[in-house]
């Protein structure tokens, strides 16, 4: 069961969707949305340059002058995104969100150079993200692979329903195996669930692997089709997305792929397309 959502505003125009992707995963189970803004804090910056030349602590003083003033005005977004939302959904704000009765929604905000979403990100069931196009996408690769916690990647439009009809890309892999579990309350509610499998061999095994996934979720009285397609290649995060456009999804489920080289996230293919692009919610766990 969902309980408690961790929404990361940035102060861009993604929030209204990060904010509508966590009240629809946050609806079904009553939870507690907490929304965490952060912003560079000129104070701790400051501390950088007290090794530099007069000249050159000019300069950057004027540089962290700036974007303290950009900073700013991020976050007057961000809670104004907040507000909107809060009175849109009519939501209580509720710093005890036990004591809220159905969803509720929390304001947070820290001045840092740390990763606080990251930090955050592990005392919380969901956290919900979106690419931002101004932003480097390692601010979600961070999260999702250090996290712990899976990653609901809010698609570029505002959504108002999330998880009636959800697809899962299936591959017999632990990251898929646990990106399953990671979303096991959120299938009880689906109406209907979408097995996507590309196979890049034989498609009686791809199928078989598919069939067996569906067999144990209808056992839990979920109702559950199976989509197989063949690829000469390795299987693309075009072909997954277009499957899952097809059978009208409004939720993409799948493992992220990836290893840890020198400290530099190196994503498999699939998990990179992804990430970079799609019209969908995803839900991502490593």
């Amino acid at each position: 069961m969902i309980k408690t959502i961790l929404a990361s505003l940035t102060g861009l125009s993604s929030d209204r969707t990060v904010l509508d992707a966590a009240i629809a995963m946050a609806r079904p189970d009553g939870a507690h949305v907490q929304c965490l803004h952060t912003r560079i804090d000129p104070v701790e910056t400051a501390t950088l340059y007290k090794s530099m030349t007069p000249y050159h602590l000019k300069l950057m003083s004027e540089i962290s002058g700036k974007i303290a003033e950009e900073e700013r005005g991020k976050s007057d977004h961000a809670k104004a995104a907040f507000d909107e939302a809060c009175k849109r959904h009519s939501l209580t704000v509720s710093e005890n969100p036990q004591n809220a009765g159905g969803v509720s929604v929390g304001w947070k905000e820290m001045e840092t150079l740390l990763n606080e979403t990251l930090h955050e990100a592990r005392y919380h069931d969901l956290v919900v993200m979106a690419r931002d196009a101004e932003l480097s996408s390692e601010r979600i690769v961070s999260v999702l692979m250090r996290s712990g916690r899976p990653v609901l990647i809010a698609p570029p439009k505002p959504v108002s329903a999330i998880g009636r009809n959800i697809a899962i890309a299936w591959k017999a892999e632990a990251e898929s195996a646990r990106a399953l579990s990671s979303a096991s309350s959120v299938l009880t509610h689906a109406d209907r669930i979408s097995i996507l499998t590309v196979c890049e061999g034989s498609a009686e095994d791809g199928r078989a692997s598919a069939e067996n996934l569906a067999a144990q979720l209808r056992w839990r009285g979920l109702r559950v089709d199976v989509q197989v397609e063949m690829s000469a290649l390795s299987a693309t995060s075009s072909g997954i997305k277009e499957m899952a456009y097809n059978c009208d999804a409004d939720l993409l489920i799948m493992g992220a792929y990836g290893h840890s080289r020198v400290r530099e996230f190196v994503l498999g293919g699939v998990t990179r397309g992804v990430l970079a692009d799609c019209a969908l919610p995803v839900l991502m766990f490593h």
